[in-house]
């Protein structure tokens, strides 16, 4: 399908259709579907999105949902294979020219560090010979008077008295020991509580299949027929609990990790997904 977005804008005026109905009908961003009208494929959100957007809007339409992926994929491998634009080379030969306010702005920033260089030079030299003059001229410490403390009378007497032949027993001074101070404990910062994940859920239908999903424990989607081409993401803090009543037509993301093995065609699969449970988990052996 050549000219993807004007198919698709002819198609839609042509049943006097706005932008705004189809919104309301397949459940896209109007933004969305300008885009694709306008081939602005970089403002989609990408991936499996893309296409079943794309498909969603041609069915819509009354169009080949499975010409217009094609059309869509030709026209991004196309974008994809462009060389990028080269510089163009310079002529050889010829040098730059570097303009006349430059030099002289360069010349005016050495005139202002010399400046201040000098004036440092200056300063240390005024400044050196006044400290050498303070510390000539400062005076010498005076040292304290050294205090000799003469016995008792009495202490002397009993001295005098001991015999000669006894030795002379020291009395010990009792020293007072000052208690050692002890700092106060670091306080601690309290502790935070850990942060909890969250549960991320993509699906894109290919076949008709029955769905119904919960959200932290508030119901979404009740209950609900989806069709082929639909694509959907939920969201949820703690778990999410979803029913899907045709597993082999859905195709299922988790957390970003895609289901390989969901089920088989008719096949009702009940999930509970918790912001631990990993894709493969899921797959049916």
């Amino acid at each position: 399908m050549l000219d993807l977005g004007t198919s698709f804008r002819k198609s839609r005026e042509s049943q006097n259709l706005s932008i705004d109905k189809i919104a309301g009908d397949t459940r896209i961003n109007s933004r969305f579907l300008e885009a694709i009208e306008n081939e602005r494929f970089d403002l989609l959100p990408g991936g499996i999105f893309n296409r079943g957007f794309i498909r969603t809007y041609a069915v819509r339409l009354g169009l080949d949902p499975d010409e217009a992926v094609q059309g869509y994929e030709k026209l991004v491998r196309d974008v994809e294979a462009e060389p990028a634009q080269q510089e163009p080379e310079r002529p050889r030969g010829k040098t730059t020219k570097i303009p006349v306010y430059y030099v002289a702005l360069a010349g005016l920033l050495v005139l202002v560090v010399g400046f201040y260089l000098f004036n440092r030079h200056t300063e240390s030299q005024l400044i050196t010979p006044t400290e050498s003059l303070k510390e000539a001229t400062a005076p010498a410490p005076v040292e304290p008077p050294v205090t000799v403390e003469t016995p008792a009378p009495e202490e002397a007497v009993l001295i005098a008295t001991v015999p000669a032949t006894s030795p002379v027993v020291p009395v010990p001074t009792s020293v007072t020991t000052p208690a050692p101070v002890t700092a106060p404990p670091p306080a601690t910062a309290p502790a935070r509580p850990a942060s909890t994940g969250s549960v991320v859920v993509e699906l894109e239908v290919q076949e008709e299949s029955w769905f119904k999903l919960s959200s932290d424990g508030s119901d979404v989607v009740p209950s609900e027929v989806l069709a082929p081409g639909t694509v959907r993401r939920y969201t949820a803090s703690n778990s999410m609990d979803l029913s899907i009543g045709n597993a082999a037509g859905v195709t299922l993301r988790v957390n970003g990790q895609p289901v390989t093995a969901l089920g088989r065609t008719g096949q009702v699969r009940n999930l509970t997904i918790t912001p631990t449970t990993s894709a493969s988990s899921l797959n049916v052996r």
